[in-house]
């Protein structure tokens, strides 16, 4: 401990000890301040709402920070920098609904979204409209310009159904695309140095293909908690080929994930569905997390708040993004409340089954109402920083029976379910297939033709 330039040094042992106690009684207000939050329950953690009574509706305090209007990209400021928005649809998802939480131009979207919905019209053969809903999982990018403003879009439904959109001076021209496609059976194997985009992308591939990797793995893997540095990851995937030219991805038909601590995960594409090595379903009742690839900054327990500055139980988990980022439910359910509370900012409240409720904070916009019925990974808010917070990022918590739990740490997997037995064979001999597809190149970054 440094001196104090003001003391002498006959009363240092004195200072020492006045600084000790008064050390000793900040400390024991701190911690008791905090241990009687936690007690008491106070505005901080608002009541579970599915089981509280009417009554109790007074504790949701209106807060100026909750009055966010509009889509959430309008809220940023353009940096001067273009940007690409590259993602998964989820349920729910419309072309008016992806083009407006993009950019802010509501002549723009709506333009964008008719001239695009007319091609796929044309092309389908049957009415397709802005409204009508997407089918979750189809990759699609939009690009904007360092003003905020749109410039142009690609929409995949399937392989040979890409569509794309383009601003050209004062119009908009969208056409689907016209080439020779051909695909390629190739390989990657890597090991994971920070997330899994960064690895996929220091193995020469792209963010697309993490993106489907992290897709097929979802119910398994939060790509946020669970993967450490020294992982390791094989995929045998499709490279999709236009005019002979590589052409982003197909589909991933095997992969293999060996953690620390996911253990090794597998998953395997048979008759559409993604299977693990003994022929056990993947698609599961809940997600491992209800964003996409992004980061923890601030996990499960007692901490030393950020604002309040004492040691406080935290009860769920910041996952940081940017703000107008997708949040995603994890499970089918109920919205049992939407709206504000004074830490909590706009939040969304989701009632599932076996007495499971699923909480998130924090929001800059809700895009779901109080007795609506969710699908799992519908996209039914964006991040924000409203509330108490610090910048954006989302607080998520779970709830069993009454009591919140650590949200990476729990399994909750129900009904899984197996390749039907008529089919066992047919799915050992794929699978087996696959899995020796990897073993020649297990030792190397290099995709194999």
């Amino acid at each position: 401990m440094r001196y104090h330039s003001g003391l002498r040094r006959p009363a240092k042992r004195f200072s020492y000890v006045k600084i000790l106690a008064v050390s000793l009684i900040v400390t024991g207000i701190s911690l008791a301040a905090g241990f009687a939050d936690f007690l008491l329950g106070s505005k901080n953690n608002p009541p579970i709402y599915s089981h509280v009574s009417q009554s109790n509706s007074s504790e949701i305090e209106a807060d100026s920070s909750c009055a966010v209007p509009g889509p959430s990209a309008c809220n940023v400021p353009p940096n001067g920098n273009p940007s690409e928005i590259s993602d998964m649809t989820s349920d729910g998802d419309t072309l008016l609904s992806l083009f407006s939480l993009s950019f802010c131009d509501a002549n723009a979207v709506e333009q964008v979204a008719n001239s695009l919905a007319s091609v796929i019209e044309a092309d389908l053969g049957k009415r397709f409209l802005p409204t009508d809903e997407i089918p979750p999982g189809k990759r699609f990018v939009i690009h904007i310009d360092g003003k905020g403003e749109f410039q142009k879009a690609t929409i995949e439904l399937d392989p040979s159904r890409v569509f794309h959109s383009q601003k050209e001076r004062d119009t908009i021209r969208s056409w689907k695309e016209d080439v020779v496609l051909d695909y390629k059976t190739e390989m990657l194997c890597f090991k994971v140095h920070r997330d899994i985009v960064q690895s996929v992308l220091a193995a020469k591939e792209s963010r697309e293909l993490a993106l489907k990797l992290a897709h097929v793995f979802r119910w398994d893997i939060d790509f946020q908690a669970d993967i450490r540095k020294g992982d390791e990851c094989k995929i045998v995937f499709e490279r999709r080929y236009a005019d002979d030219r590589p052409s982003g991805y197909g589909r991933i038909l095997f992969a293999a994930y060996e953690g620390k601590r996911t253990g090794r995960r597998t998953a395997c594409l048979f008759n559409g569905e993604y299977y693990d090595e003994n022929g056990v379903e993947l698609k599961k009742n809940y997600l491992r997390a209800p964003l996409n690839i992004l980061r923890i900054t601030s996990g499960y327990g007692y901490r030393i708040h950020p604002i309040l500055g004492y040691w406080k139980m935290h009860t769920g988990v910041d996952y940081g993004a940017p703000t107008g980022t997708p949040v995603y439910a994890i499970a089918n359910g109920t919205v049992t409340f939407q709206g504000c509370g004074d830490a909590y900012g706009l939040y969304i409240c989701v009632r599932h089954e076996n007495g499971r409720e699923s909480r998130y904070s924090h929001l800059s916009r809700i895009l779901v109402k109080e007795g609506q019925r969710v699908k799992q990974r519908q996209t039914i808010g964006l991040v924000g920083s409203t509330g108490r917070s610090t910048g954006p990022h989302l607080f998520f918590e779970i709830i069993v029976n009454g009591k919140r739990i650590n949200p990476t740490k729990v399994r909750m997997v129900q009904n899984p379910k197996a390749v039907p037995a008529p089919l066992k064979t047919r799915f050992e001999t794929v699978m087996n297939a696959q899995a020796r597809f990897l073993r020649p190149a297990a030792t190397n970054n290099d995709p194999r033709t």
